[in-house]
């Protein structure tokens, strides 16, 4: 028994010391020091500038979007990032759908970004993977933004995104061809009867069959992506093949059956048809308007969507975000830069460059450019892309558009295709064991 009790002795003591040298190897990581979200660190005593200032970088990396435009606006507060703290910004042009592969490999062995950019629907699989840090807010701060531009970036309670834009689409109309955008629907479909003439690619109406537009007839009856509650999506709550979405859609199928909608319609032919006079009415986004506005001129107008089921018709919102990644070595400093180039003063700067809205309601409630009325009304009517992992499984609803556009009955094309979406997020573990 005593000899039990000396080797159970000396086994504590050899688990102790190795605890001990653990400890002493484990790496410090530069500014880790726990705070709690105000300056202050978490013993109640506050941070000083000496050890800000002996933890500043040298340099911060960012990934920006593979766009010309882009790499303009953002050049430009990097400068003036670097002017104010002497902190060089290196940057990477990386189209915004590669990033998150890339920094996942990137990010481990230290080649990563210290910020990266994204929108939100692509946020549950950037938090899901580990690749993000949540970003500390005030409330001061917070309500700076919209609550859309917030909320999209919000997950289980913390705020990962420093929002950049928010876009959705809106209506497009040639006041050569129609007088006024029609208010709804009903008058749309009436509209495109007495102005299309297919023979000659001339069209009263046209909306790009896909999943991202049509969402608008869906949700307008009743369909809905996921069920949520109180901000907390339910990925087993899938409401794409209820009877409000079958409704919308069988609206939509309306203008194929009557010939109104080319079948085989793409968004590049619409652009075309468009841009060389020959629609009356489309559904697009801001990054068209400089394109349509050069072809058109002053007969190109905007309005907010026509519409339906008694309400003007939901777009889904989207909302892009520089993030902090989990990998960099300064996280404070690369915090500190996305609310710099989303501060008041550079939101504008984005805004004047590219022509996307920021979402800070003092610029929105600015703009007074005719050619952003249907943009800044339809915002309020939108609907934010829902920001977890499954969603990603959700875009195959594009199979059930096309299944309607070639004659599919619209019940059984959504039917069909939801339950195609639950298997695969079942496979992949996205759905909860009951379901």
């Amino acid at each position: 028994m005593k000899l039990l009790k000396q080797k159970t002795l000396w086994g504590l003591l050899l688990m102790v010391a190795f605890v001990l040298l653990l400890a002493a190897c484990a790496p410090e990581r530069e500014g880790a020091e726990e705070t709690t979200g105000n300056g202050e660190e978490a013993d109640g005593t506050e941070g000083t500038e000496e050890s800000e200032e002996a933890d500043k970088p040298e340099e911060l990396v960012v990934w920006i979007n593979d766009e010309d435009i882009a790499e303009d606006v953002s050049t430009e507060m990097f400068d003036r990032y670097t002017e104010e703290t002497g902190i060089e910004i290196s940057y990477r042009r990386v189209a915004m759908p590669d990033q998150v592969e890339e920094l996942a490999l990137a990010g481990p062995t230290g080649d990563g970004p210290d910020l990266f950019f994204q929108p939100q629907d692509r946020l549950g699989d950037v938090i899901a993977q580990g690749l993000a840090l949540p970003i500390n807010y005030t409330e001061e701060e917070m309500n700076g933004f919209t609550d859309v531009a917030i909320d999209a970036f919000t997950y289980d309670g913390d705020v990962y995104g420093a929002p950049v834009a928010v876009e959705t689409y809106f209506a497009f109309y040639n006041k050569d061809i129609i007088e006024s955008a029609p208010e709804t629907i009903d008058e749309v479909l009436e509209m495109s009867k007495e102005v299309t003439d297919a023979s000659n690619d001339q069209y009263g109406f046209l909306v790009s069959p896909e999943f991202y537009y049509l969402y608008s007839f869906m949700n307008a009856y009743g369909g809905y992506v996921f069920g949520e509650e109180d901000g907390v999506y339910d990925p087993s709550d899938i409401g794409l093949d209820n009877e409000g979405a079958i409704e919308g859609l069988t609206k939509y199928q309306e203008f194929l059956n009557e010939g109104l909608i080319p079948k085989t319609l793409t968004v590049d032919v619409l652009d075309g048809l468009f841009t060389e006079g020959k629609v009356g009415m489309v559904f697009s986004g801001p990054w068209n308007m400089p394109i349509y506005k050069e072809a058109l001129g002053d007969s190109v107008a905007t309005a907010p969507l026509p519409a339906m089921n008694g309400e003007t018709a939901p777009s889904f919102i989207g909302v892009k975000s520089w993030l902090v990644s989990y990998y960099s070595d300064h996280p404070e400093w690369a915090e500190d830069l996305a609310k710099f180039m989303t501060n008041d003063e550079n939101s504008q700067v984005y805004y004047d460059v590219t022509g996307e809205l920021p979402p800070r309601p003092e610029i929105l409630d600015a703009v007074d450019d005719p050619m952003y009325a249907g943009y800044t009304e339809q915002v309020p009517h939108g609907t934010p892309m829902p920001n977890i992992p499954q969603m990603a499984q959700v875009w195959d609803m594009d199979v059930a558009i096309e299944l309607i556009n070639n004659n599919a009955d619209v019940e059984e094309a959504l039917t069909d295709t939801v339950q195609n979406i639950k298997d695969n997020m079942d496979v992949s573990g996205g759905l909860s064991a009951d379901e």
